[in-house]
């Protein structure tokens, strides 16, 4: 019986395997249909020119959009896929630029050369050059930081997107570059439903080794259920001891209209996270129960600590980054789960980055923007957070907080908690004031224990130079929390003094540093003393980052350090991690060496080596991954200095559906924690704005994203597919006219707003209407004749008489009027110019534009003193 169940388990280790190698062996250069393999952050010096720049990775090279990146750089080089032709001018248009993939030239002002056509792949939508040539052709410098997926650009020569940023910079933030108010687009909400497909992130992972085998599975699932967002995890197998779920039913709203009068943003039942409370509780991990709030999404509940946390699947590791610096990693909970408690915040701005890293080379990054520089709320506006649940630990616990705006520069806060500490339900009750003048922000604090425990603490936060400073004092009596916790010595007072900024001469290249010192008091006199330190620095591709920690208590001192560095060589990733104790026993603890390399299309080869000094064991493994296309797969396999030894299978689909097509989307990266629409573009000849009767789909059309272009195009049916849109946030979709084949097509509506959620795709209707246009020219009369005179400024009015169109002539007088839809017109000069001039001129014109969108012709105005 028993070698019939090994051979039955063999077999079943034998199909997975098989069916792994498979999956691994299918080509994926056909992936690249799906689109790019990377997404890339785009950063020229300090400013953010896009946060999604597609590009593909191949050998040692990485491929960028020739076209879209001399788009974002102001850079006049359009290109042309179908024909293999770039052309236009770098900077001046005396340095002409002109690339022909049939000839194999590329020409640059007047220097010729020829061009390795593996150096230059064609897609669709773009011409993708390997970014060591763009760099040679283009006037900047690339440097692309994998660990991160930022590209750098430095500019040799002063770019016109430069000088832009110095005059917005100059004229204030306020301002478009046009001067006119950023566009509001009305909002398109998805309604709920009762039931529907999820979106399924799952993964089956397969350990042989030594002590036996094990399979385990995992799902993360999201989807509208009973008209909430419906999110549940599931995690089984032996890794996992066994069986658990977790569910979660929500509604999220940034513009605060859940729950009526309580005009709440957030609504959880079910699994929920409840924040922190200053002075008395930590942001607490999964637990069952209710949570609502109205404080702005993804905003901090204090200005003192904010806490991360979110959905791990199993394998996965995420990495923080705090204003450039590395700061923390963790890898997957059993819960599914990652939490970054009560991260300080300073003065200023407060950048945070998760860097998320799937076991089969998969990549995701989040960021997290904070600026704390002034009380939050209006004078009279409320924010409020209250949950009550039962923790993951089985104690009861109910949080209440809230605040109020009193003047421009004060507001107060208060609240009740209960919570379990030390096997005690104890309740606190707690009011607080937040102010700030000038470059100074001041909180202040009192807080009680039902025990008779009280705390008052006072904090502040300024900027002194490039260093923004915070500091705060805490008294105690008698009083314990989850952050003041309780023991046979109580704490009396805790001061603490924080600096973070740039090292000061460190000439020009940053080096993000961040020093923090606290000083604690004990009742019995005795004192706790600590000191930490972070120095980060990155430069042509290698980041490094070092960091320090002494403690002292009674006189017993411990200080350790460690030091992380990652580079990129000849196209290999190398990174290390060094640890080791200082006091009272110096000596290395810990150390780490890894490289990956992509080794074709869509395959990652990762190898490591890692030395505990605590046990002196050495291990070495290594993994070949797929972590593009539709499937991920991976094959690892390990080895230790005592003789343990082992490999193990991974397979990773996310699976979610279409819904106008009804077509199932696989995907190696997961989907369900994010958002999609499905957005069809149609010629709406009928002017309803539904698409019907002899209405037409476009094809090929482009679209921006918040603002940032999407490498996605229609198709034949006029639908295009944006995944991965952030949940749970304003996401504006307008049409790129620049994709449009007709120039006097135009859509009917400047753009849609919607509010993705995950396990939902959104569905967008986007009708475009035929334009017409107008030309003709201004001349000024004088002696008997007329000659083209330019810089006057047209006005187009509508039957109501409101001006809905403007344009000036050029310096012969010529004009053309754009985008004007079907409809009776009235075209004028300016009144007021005329007025101002002293000039007369010789009347009005009525237009009539058609709905075939011609060109009215030879609307001349003739202007006399």
């Amino acid at each position: 019986m028993r070698s019939h169940r090994l051979r039955r388990r063999g077999c079943r280790f034998g199909m997975v395997l098989l069916l792994a190698m498979l999956a691994l062996l299918q080509p994926v250069r056909g992936a690249a249909t799906d689109g790019p393999d990377l997404v890339l952050e785009v950063r020229l010096g300090e400013h953010l020119v896009s946060d999604a720049l597609g590009a593909y990775q191949h050998g040692n090279d990485v491929y960028l959009p020739l076209g879209e990146l001399a788009r974002m750089l102001t850079i006049a080089i359009r290109t042309e896929p179908a024909e293999g032709v770039a052309s236009g001018y770098i900077l001046d248009e005396q340095r002409g630029f002109r690339l022909d993939l049939a000839q194999r030239i590329v020409i640059e002002g007047e220097r010729r050369a020829s061009v390795d056509p593996a150096l230059v792949k064609r897609q669709a939508d773009d011409l993708y050059v390997a970014s060591r040539l763009l760099a040679k052709w283009l006037p900047v410098d690339l440097d692309i930081d994998m660990a991160s997926l930022v590209l750098r650009v430095r500019a040799r020569e002063k770019l016109p997107l430069q000088a832009r940023l110095e005059r917005q910079s100059r004229g204030g933030s306020a301002q478009r570059q046009d001067s006119g108010p950023a566009p509001v687009f009305t909002r398109l909400d998805t309604p709920y439903a009762l039931a529907a497909l999820p979106f399924n992130d799952q993964t089956v992972a397969l350990d042989a080794h030594r002590g036996g085998t094990t399979v385990d599975y995992s799902a993360y699932l999201t989807a509208d259920l009973a008209g909430m967002e419906g999110a549940l995890y599931v995690n089984a197998g032996k890794a996992a001891r066994g069986a658990s779920a977790r569910l979660t039913l929500a509604r999220n709203d940034p513009d605060a209209g859940l729950l009526g009068p309580l005009r709440a943003r957030t609504l959880q039942i079910g699994s929920v996270l409840a924040p922190g409370v200053s002075d008395i509780a930590l942001a607490s991990g999964s637990g069952s129960g209710l949570a609502i709030s109205n404080r702005a999404l993804g905003q901090p509940m204090r200005s003192d600590l904010q806490t991360l946390q979110g959905d791990l699947p199993p394998g996965w590791d995420v990495e923080l980054y705090f204003n450039e610096a590395l700061i923390g990693f963790q890898q997957a909970r059993p819960d599914g789960r990652y939490r970054f408690d009560d991260q300080p915040l300073i003065y200023g701005s407060n950048e945070f980055r998760l860097v998320f890293h799937g076991p089969l080379g998969q990549l995701r990054i989040e960021r997290h923007s904070f600026l704390i520089d002034q009380a939050v709320l209006a004078p009279g506006e409320l924010a409020y957070s209250a949950s009550i649940l039962r923790d993951e630990h089985g104690g009861a616990r109910a949080l209440l907080q809230t605040e109020i705006g009193l003047t421009p520069q004060l507001s107060a806060s208060g609240g009740v908690a209960r919570l379990l500490l030390s096997g005690r339900d104890k309740r606190y009750a707690n009011l607080g004031v937040h102010g700030y003048w000038r470059a100074l922000l001041v909180d202040a604090a009192v807080a009680r224990a039902d025990d008779g425990g009280k705390l008052a603490r006072i904090g502040l936060k300024t900027r002194i130079g490039g260093m923004a400073v915070g500091a705060s004092h805490a008294r105690l009596d008698g009083f314990a929390s989850e952050l003041f916790l309780p023991g046979s010595d109580p704490l009396r007072s805790r001061a603490e003094l924080r600096l973070d900024g740039l090292l000061p001469g460190g000439g020009p290249l940053p080096m993000p540093l961040s020093v923090q010192l606290r000083r604690e008091q004990l009742a019995s006199g005795a004192s706790r003393n600590e000191a930490g330190a972070r120095l980060s620095v990155f430069s042509r591709g290698t980041a490094v980052s070092a960091g320090a920690l002494w403690r002292a208590t009674d006189g017993v001192r411990h200080a350790d350090a460690s030091l992380q560095a990652s580079r990129r060589v000849a196209g290999i990733g190398v990174s290390g991690h060094l640890q080791w104790a200082i006091v009272p026993d110096p000596g290395v603890t810990a150390l780490a060496l890894a490289a990956d390399k992509f080794v074709g299309d869509g395959y990652l080869l990762n190898a490591a080596v890692t030395r505990s000094f605590a046990d002196r064991q050495l291990r070495w493994s290594a993994s070949l991954n797929k972590g593009v296309g539709k499937v991920g797969v991976g094959v690892s396999a390990f080895y230790t200095s005592r003789g343990d030894y082992g490999g193990g299978l991974q397979l990773f689909m996310a699976l979610g559906q279409e819904p106008r097509s009804g077509r199932w989307l696989h995907d190696a990266v997961p989907l369900a924690a994010s958002g999609a629409a499905s957005v069809r573009i149609f010629l709406d000849k009928n002017r309803n704005g539904i698409m019907d009767g002899d209405d037409e789909p476009i094809k090929g059309a482009g679209f921006a994203v918040n603002g940032g272009t999407q490498l996605a195009r229609s198709d034949a049916d006029g639908v295009v597919y944006l995944r991965r849109l952030p949940a749970h946030q304003h996401v504006d979709i307008a049409v790129d006219p620049a994709t449009l084949e007709d120039p006097q097509w135009q859509a009917r509506e400047p753009g849609r707003r919607l509010v993705p959620r995950p396990g939902k795709v959104s569905r967008l209707d986007i009708a475009i209407g035929i334009t017409g246009a107008i030309d003709g020219t201004t001349y000024l009369m004088s002696g008997g004749g007329q000659r083209g005179m330019g810089d006057f400024e047209l006005e187009l009015l509508d039957t109501r008489g409101t001006i809905v169109g403007k344009t000036t002539s050029s310096a012969d007088g010529y004009y053309v009027l754009d985008g004007v839809a079907p409809g009776d017109y009235l075209l004028r000069l300016a009144p007021a110019q005329l007025a101002r001039l002293g000039l007369q001129d010789s009347g009005m014109h009525l237009i009539t534009i058609d709905t075939t969108g011609k060109v009215v012709n030879g609307k001349d105005f003739h202007v006399t003193k």
